[in-house]
């Protein structure tokens, strides 16, 4: 590629923004805060942060621009025996389309019934916000074990989702880029005119105490310290290879540290608005209902589809368009990092397969999502939603991280030399951002370490059989694939040679 595929460098910083800005900022993010002392967590974050984007994600992209290649073939360039990892890794940004379509139509749903309420005059989820979810939306059954029926609203749904996205991505950055023109915006808009209404209904104030107190003895627990390095790394899509897909469509010789440095900080200022959102209405909720915050304080999805519907249900004026205006930005959050994954897969089909049209790969891809998507179609879809998440997310990532970070440090002195002659800011030197490189091994070390000590093999309300037949053994399925997929290459060109 000669020029970048980007019409120009804001659309290009939109789109980076838009895919790490997702869901997790307006549910993960202030859910960590919460459960880790309010403003010590936002302090381990903040200096944690420091290291990670000089680091990881720096790399990441460098080495996306350099080759203007896909992940497989990108990682080649440093060695080609360890191609299975970037096969791995955009595997893995598969298996997580797999069930992003069926989450895209919960919020499209909520959306739907939003608008109805404007002319019905109440929510279709005035009965029992967790009833309708549950029972309406879902059909959950009793565990992961029970089928039951197939959901056709779900059907339909996710149908109609992956069309939307097909029409969204089907000339990759020519499509993304206009589409981002709105959903990447959007989002910031309406997350600031939430946080304004929402910080000034009554007690909220008690929730804004709650997030800017440091609590020094939550700082000094590694717990702490170890949350706020995984919400980094995952906030900022290091090893999904989404920020490299974009970056390889970028110019080769556009500027690194200093975008990249745009892309961390509205990220980061997304997050803080949406806990400062978040935790004025949860102790609004709390006060209203006269229990404690911890009995409103719940984890995904029940926070984006319990919580936040009955907060809108007991607000005093506007409740409609508060609605609309909440469900809109959980529909453009989840399009934008959606649309980036399909863009981490197709940049790397397409680098393989030259002569297909881009229109033909995301149709294909997309085929491919909309099937795979049947799975969690059934009454126990969420179930399995939860226990593909928490491997994909942990085993799959974990994976990734860590080959990623020693063919990184194999390749350093070249990268460096790539990222010093594209970086204007002369005052973030070769020297500090190695260092911060080096750090950054540590602490994912150190992770993984305390991950595999924690028994990632243990969600308490699923059996461990259940765990590895839909979770782990999927994963491990891929891996092998990708590491076979590496060794037939290898030797279809030794005997080309």
């Amino acid at each position: 590629m000669s020029k970048s595929l980007w019409s120009n460098k804001w659309i290009f910083i939109l789109a980076a923004i838009g895919s790490a800005a997702g869901l997790g900022n307006l549910w993960k993010f202030p859910f960590q805060v919460y459960d880790h002392g309010g403003g010590a967590f936002i302090v381990a974050y903040l200096v944690i942060l420091v290291v990670m984007w000089l680091s990881m994600l720096i790399w990441e992209v460098a080495l996306g621009q350099k080759t203007r290649d896909g992940a497989p073939w990108a990682l080649g360039h440093i060695n080609k025996h360890f191609k299975w990892v970037g096969y791995f890794a955009i595997s893995m940004a598969f298996i997580i389309l797999s069930y992003y379509m069926v989450v895209l139509w919960w919020g499209l749903d909520y959306l739907y019934y939003s608008i109805a309420s404007l002319f019905s005059g109440s929510f279709a989820w005035a009965g029992g916000s967790s009833d309708f979810f549950f029972g309406n939306v879902l059909g959950i059954t009793g565990g992961v074990g029970e089928w039951w029926t197939f959901r056709t609203s779900v059907f339909i749904g996710t149908l109609i989702s992956v069309v939307m996205m097909y029409f969204f991505t089907f000339k990759s950055a020519k499509s993304v880029g206009k589409t981002v023109l709105f959903t990447a915006t959007f989002p910031f808009i309406a997350i600031i005119i939430l946080a304004i209404r929402w910080v000034t209904l009554p007690w909220a104030s008690a929730g804004l105490d709650y997030l800017t107190r440091v609590d020094l003895s939550k700082l000094a627990e590694l717990s702490t310290w170890s949350a706020a390095a995984w919400q980094i790394f995952f906030t900022l899509s290091v090893a999904m290879w989404i920020m490299f897909a974009y970056w390889a469509l970028k110019w080769e010789k556009s500027e690194i540290v200093k975008a990249v440095s745009y892309v961390a900080i509205w990220n980061t200022i997304i997050s803080f608005l949406s806990a400062i959102a978040v935790f004025g209405t949860l102790w609004y909720l709390a006060a209203q209902n006269g229990v404690d915050v911890t009995e409103v304080a719940k984890w995904w999805p029940s926070l984006v589809f319990v919580i936040f519907p009955e907060i809108l249900g007991k607000l005093p004026a506007f409740n409609s368009l508060f609605a609309i205006l909440f469900f809109l930005t959980i529909f453009t959050l989840a399009i934008d990092s959606a649309m980036s994954l399909v863009e981490a897969v197709t940049v790397s089909i397409k680098n393989q397969f030259h002569k297909l049209k881009i229109e033909h790969i995301t149709f294909g891809i997309i085929a491919l999502i909309f099937a795979t998507n049947f799975i969690y179609m059934f009454g126990n879809g969420l179930y399995i939603l939860d226990i593909v998440d928490h491997y994909v997310t942990q085993f799959g990532m974990l994976i990734v991280w860590i080959f990623q970070a020693f063919l990184f440090l194999y390749y350093s002195k070249k990268l460096l030399k790539f990222i010093e002659d594209k970086n204007h800011w002369k005052f973030i030197t070769r020297g500090f951002i190695k260092l911060s490189w080096m750090v950054s091994l540590v602490i994912l070390i150190w992770l993984i370490a305390l991950n595999l000590n924690s028994g990632i093999l243990i969600y308490d309300s699923y059996s461990t059989s259940s765990l590895f037949y839909v979770g782990l053994l999927p994963v491990l399925w891929v891996l092998v694939l990708s590491i076979v997929l590496n060794i037939v290459e290898n030797s279809k060109k030794k005997k080309k040679g």
